[in-house]
């Protein structure tokens, strides 16, 4: 009688964990876009690091401008009176690694950012990846970062096609 009552708390205690690590893919899209021509600052601590930015002063005091030539090569603008930054930086790696914005979804006061991450081969030289998107002032500033899969989002019944995908703009 005790082993089965033992077992039976410690198959709701399991369940009950694994459910609390779910990640939380309701909630209505939220308008956001992607910043570019940015890097981070050598100077940045190594790490990984789940970033809102609320002004000039900590955006720059993590990302460089990295302008270049041609068409929409300068860098991403960025009012912190009518906007603020959501980032996500890995630590340095000699791996192709990139991480792409999968979903900003509002649900309440919060907002939920998901990310996938990518990891290819190995190269020469290392990188410090990261993504970071640009959000209206007028959405909450509490995130909750997410890393989720493809599968993930495929069994909330949402279509993610990668990269390429048209996203929500500002």
């Amino acid at each position: 009688m005790k082993k089965t009552i033992f077992l039976s708390l410690a198959i709701m205690a399991m369940v009950g964990l694994l459910s609390s690590c779910a990640v939380n893919l309701n909630g209505v899209t939220a308008n956001y876009s992607r910043i570019n021509n940015y890097y981070v600052n050598n100077n940045f601590r190594d790490g990984t690091h789940k970033l809102v930015i609320q002004n000039q002063q900590d955006f720059e005091s993590v990302f460089g401008d990295a302008a270049v030539m041609g068409r929409n090569g300068q860098p991403t603008s960025i009012d912190f009176r009518h906007q603020f930054v959501i980032a996500v930086i890995l630590p340095e790696t000699n791996r192709q690694t990139t991480i792409e914005t999968a979903l900003l979804r509002r649900n309440g006061d919060r907002l939920y950012f998901s990310y996938i991450i990518d990891e290819g081969h190995s190269t020469s030289y290392t990188m410090r990846p990261f993504t970071a998107v640009v959000v209206d002032r007028n959405e909450p500033s509490y995130v909750v970062f997410q890393r989720v899969t493809r599968q993930d989002l495929e069994n909330a019944g949402i279509q993610y096609t990668g990269p390429g995908t048209n996203r929500p703009r500002l």
